[in-house]
């Protein structure tokens, strides 16, 4: 019987606990596609965060940056508004107590993960196992074809 790696999401936000079995095991860092998007999402604004602190970073900004500004140069000088500006309306906001809606009892409300189950199954697969291991086989396994090129 094969062991299922047991797996932290990578997120600090999420932090959910996961299986996978060897067949679906490539490595995953993150319980599901949204915290795989979020991840990168924040990678990507991190890189471009470092690269706006750097002389070519903040050059190539400045040059985007007139390039938008001489694109959207207008010569306007003391026009009066348009006739439909002057006029305006003001919207009444309703009452909130009475579109209040009664709330739930916090019983009702599922969790947002389930509890692990007894015996744990790939998150992916669904394929059970009661033993777990905590790295990947990748990194636990050496092929053959290195075993022979490494020196003794």
């Amino acid at each position: 019987m094969e062991a299922l790696r047991f797996v932290v999401c990578g997120r600090p936000e999420c932090r959910q606990v996961f299986f996978l079995c060897s067949a679906c095991d490539r490595g995953q860092r993150y319980c599901g596609p949204p915290c795989s998007r979020r991840a990168r999402a924040e990678s990507m604004r991190a890189a471009g965060a470092r690269y706006q602190r750097t002389r070519d970073g903040r050059h190539a900004h400045a040059a985007r940056q007139a390039a938008w500004r001489q694109r959207r140069r207008e010569k306007v000088t003391h026009q009066s508004p348009a006739a439909e500006a002057q006029t305006a309306s003001v919207l009444v906001a309703p009452d909130p107590a009475a579109t209040q809606v009664a709330a739930e009892p916090s019983a009702a409300r599922p969790l947002p993960h389930a509890p692990p189950p007894s015996i744990p199954a790939c998150t992916s697969c669904g394929r059970q196992s009661p033993f777990l291991r905590h790295t990947t086989l990748a990194r636990t396994h050496v092929g053959q074809r290195f075993r022979a090129a490494r020196p003794p």
